[in-house]
């Protein structure tokens, strides 16, 4: 019995050494298979965990960056009144002067300025900001995450101090920058057009995109140059901690990416100024036509659908342009703490609505992903 099983194991070891060594390796495939695919298991998870956390710290920088943004607003929007006062004028016009057309000329340029400028700063101010903190919080999610410490890039508390604080530069010498070439392409524009000049709302929009297409032809233009006007000049001697986030916000300004951005945003201002004109032709016409009982009557379609038709003298214009740019906010209107809502239309101050405008653009909001992005990998 013991001589057959001997003779059967000899007849067919190659058999059973093959048959073996096919069990053997695949158990071998199998155990392998199965440690590949819990490696991967481990490793998709620690992805989608790690691109959570990513996610929630770029939401958590964005409402930072939405709440800084419309806390500087009002005194970046106070600094160019006080630079554009047209109350000052006003007050001479009041007394009957002697040189009543050249005040009357002045304030037409103070006072279209003034509203070019409040557009072009809300929507730097927007492309600055969103740059500056995305780009500083994607620094600050890779420092939580590299493993290296040589890797990481140290920012202390008095770097990230001193580095946001570069937007005191456009509250300040920017801002003046600024007013200085918007005066001066809106004087040029304006020359054109004299006091008793009837325009409807198409020419009204019409003169704000010869603004625009006059500023973008400058050599500095503001959207072309935006670091310009809201980032201080390079200094020497500055820590290269420091110097590398200057020189990398740099770059990112001058991109085309953020011309765009702000340039979409100023179209965007203008657009909304647009409508807001739109409001004071309609009720124009109402005053013109309408039954003083029924002044106060709600639209009817005929009156919009005739809308392009209204004219308005350049003379009355002027008071509704500066009211818009003058209209203040009340105790319990404006931006919200999250910059994104408002309590009623029609109850904040132009930098308010601008703001909320350009807060909610998706290409704005894009700016900022793509540089948080780029700068925490």
């Amino acid at each position: 019995m013991l001589s057959r099983i001997k003779s059967f194991v000899c007849r067919h070891r190659r058999k059973f050494v093959t048959t073996g060594a096919v069990i053997g390796g695949c158990m071998l495939l199998l155990k392998w298979t199965q440690y590949k695919l819990r490696e991967m298991q481990e490793r998709q998870a620690k992805e989608i965990s790690e691109k959570l956390k990513r996610m929630q710290h770029f939401e958590c920088t964005e409402r930072t960056c939405n709440q800084t943004i419309a806390g500087i607003a009002p005194a970046l929007s106070e600094k160019i009144f006080q630079l554009l006062d047209t109350d000052s004028l006003l007050v001479k016009l009041r007394s009957n002067p002697g040189d009543k057309l050249m005040l009357w000329e002045d304030i037409k340029i103070v006072a279209f300025t003034r509203l070019v400028t409040l557009v072009y700063a809300a929507s730097m101010l927007g492309v600055t900001m969103k740059v500056q903190l995305n780009l500083l919080g994607g620094y600050l999610y890779k420092n939580t995450v590299e493993v290296d410490d040589q890797q990481k890039q140290q920012i202390s508390e008095n770097i990230q101090k001193a580095y946001l604080s570069m937007i005191q530069h456009f509250m300040g010498d920017g801002i003046e920058k600024l007013i200085d070439i918007v005066r001066k392409n809106v004087t040029t524009v304006m020359q054109r057009y004299s006091l008793k000049q009837q325009l409807t709302l198409a020419d009204a929009e019409a003169l704000l995109w010869s603004f625009q297409m006059a500023l973008n032809n400058e050599e500095e233009s503001p959207t072309k140059c935006i670091a310009r006007y809201t980032l201080p000049p390079a200094s020497a001697g500055e820590d290269s901690v420091f110097k590398k986030l200057f020189d990398e916000t740099l770059d990112v300004l001058e991109s085309v990416e953020s011309s765009d951005v702000l340039l979409a945003n100023v179209s965007n201002g203008f657009s909304l100024i647009v409508d807001k004109l739109a409001d004071y032709y309609v009720k124009a016409e109402k005053i013109s036509d309408a039954p003083a009982e029924n002044s106060k009557s709600l639209l009817n379609v005929e009156s919009l659908s005739n809308i392009n038709n209204i004219k308005i003298s350049l003379a009355k214009l002027i008071p509704i342009v500066s009211g818009l740019a003058c209209k203040m906010m009340p105790s319990n209107g404006g931006l919200a703490s999250n910059g994104l809502t408002m309590s009623e239309p029609g109850d904040a101050d132009m930098m308010s609505w601008l703001i909320i405008r350009f807060l909610q653009s998706e290409k704005l909001r894009t700016l900022g992903a793509n540089v948080y992005e780029t700068f925490c990998q």
